[in-house]
């Protein structure tokens, strides 16, 4: 009861101070803006026979193209980042997400582009807000739908899965989603099952020229949010047996976000002068 007590008034602190993260300043930087969702299993009433009790927390994460560095060929670390988490819905995230572009001086940014996942609401927001930005997305998942098409059409266990999708990224590497979408349309009426595969291609094909972006030296994978959400969640809200109250996982959540995105040390140095 102490350690809650203690976190929840650093967290009203923490909101009451004012306390921001921002980006260091470079010319002709590229602005990068992750946009994620993470469950988080909560005490909030079930709002039907399938919830339960899980809710959304919505992450965005921001950094600076010439602020990462390259561990290795599948790590990289950035060595400044913003990265604020909230539940919330989609609307309120908007504030959030555009204070986050502030606060990453993204108005003076040579180029913004963001990377996210295929769900609505973030696109929603982004068209709404950043019309400007370049819109990518998430490679991960889009690979992950090639391979679940080509069970569905060949069959769980074909020799022809693994070529079929390597066939397939390299349509989506050269930035011929059009034919990936032509493909499936055409086992659509054999296979129905495909449909909801087929409406994600459609829907995002616009977010999919990879071939492009890659040669423009841009991201294609959102691994940097999927990582830190793995780090605000799974590392610390769902521990066995454990369910929160939105209020206080937020609060928590607050914490979390200031301790991975490293500015916790000059938070507390901040609240020095104001103890003494």
């Amino acid at each position: 009861m102490t350690l809650r007590r203690v976190a929840l008034r650093e967290a009203a602190r923490l909101t009451a101070s004012g306390h921001h993260h921002t980006l260091p300043k470079r010319e002709g930087e590229r602005l990068y803006l992750e946009v994620d969702g993470h469950w988080c299993p909560t005490r909030e009433p079930k709002e039907g026979p399938d919830d339960q009790g899980y809710r959304e927390a919505k992450a965005v994460l921001a950094f600076s193209g010439h602020e990462v560095a390259e561990v290795s060929k599948e790590r990289h670390d950035m060595l400044h980042k913003i990265l604020p988490a909230q539940i919330t819905d989609s609307e309120a995230f908007g504030s959030i997400f555009t204070e986050v572009y502030r606060q990453a001086r993204g108005e003076q940014a040579a180029e913004v582009i963001v990377l996210a996942e295929g769900a609505r609401w973030i696109w929603n927001r982004v068209e709404d807000l950043l019309p400007h930005a370049v819109q990518i997305l998430d490679f991960s998942p889009v690979n992950a739908y090639l391979w679940d098409a080509a069970k569905i059409i060949y069959g769980e266990g074909s020799a022809f899965v693994t070529p079929g999708v390597k066939e397939r990224e390299s349509f989506l590497l050269a930035d011929k989603v059009q034919q990936v979408i032509t493909h499936l349309q055409a086992f659509l009426d054999l296979r129905p099952t495909l449909a909801p595969i087929l409406h994600y291609f459609a829907q995002n094909q616009a977010r999919m020229r990879y071939g492009s972006y890659r040669q423009k030296g841009y991201f294609i994978g959102s691994g940097a949010i999927e990582s830190a959400g793995k780090q605000l969640a799974a590392g610390r809200i769902k521990g066995p047996g454990m369910r929160w109250n939105v209020t206080e996982v937020n609060a928590l959540l607050k914490l979390r976000c200031v301790f991975l995105e490293q500015s916790w040390q000059a938070y507390w140095k901040m609240q020095g002068p104001l103890a003494a």
